[in-house]
């Protein structure tokens, strides 16, 4: 199983991270189709469900944000984690946990894709293997500083990865 982060992990949200803040959900929606999914996003999440790997979004933000995009992108993605489904959002791994139990899937088989210090904290907490995804970051080392199992500053640099761990064709 694969989950992922939704925010700086597959979609640039930074232009709507003021709205975020302040929970304008509204605002935010009426800004989704204009955000960017970052390059090589679409292609990686295909190749991964054609692998038969299931995946997740375990996210911060209400459910129809990564919703829009799941739909609006044809992403091949069941399991959506938002803020409302928990209650206690990362770096508790309620998410991770709960995303898991939903695909049956065991810590030991499961990767967590994330580009915040948050998101590694929660790997360790569900027991999974931490990937730091820092192609979105301004910064990424308060990430790094994280120790992620392993870190990537592009897509396709995660690609490779899963690649090699999960023999992508």
């Amino acid at each position: 199983m694969i989950i992922f982060d939704f925010d700086q992990t597959l979609v640039d949200t930074s232009s709507v991270e003021h709205l975020r803040a302040a929970r304008n959900w509204k605002a935010v929606m009426a800004q989704a189709s204009k955000l960017p999914v970052y390059d090589g996003i679409s292609d990686l999440l295909q190749e991964l469900h054609k692998a038969g790997n299931t995946m997740a979004i375990v996210t911060k933000s209400p459910d129809m944000v990564p919703k829009t995009f799941i739909k609006a992108h044809g992403w091949p993605i069941d399991i959506v984690i938002g803020y409302h489904h928990v209650k206690n959002r990362k770096p508790h791994p309620e998410g991770l946990l709960l995303a898991m139990s939903k695909a049956g899937a065991r810590p030991e088989e499961t990767y967590h894709v994330g580009d915040q210090p948050q998101d590694t904290e929660a790997s360790r907490g569900a027991k999974v293997v931490a990937l730091g995804s820092a192609w979105g970051c301004n910064d990424a080392s308060e990430l790094k500083d994280s120790k992620p199992d392993a870190m990537f500053s592009s897509v396709d640099e995660l690609r490779r990865y899963f690649k090699a761990e999960l023999a992508l064709k």
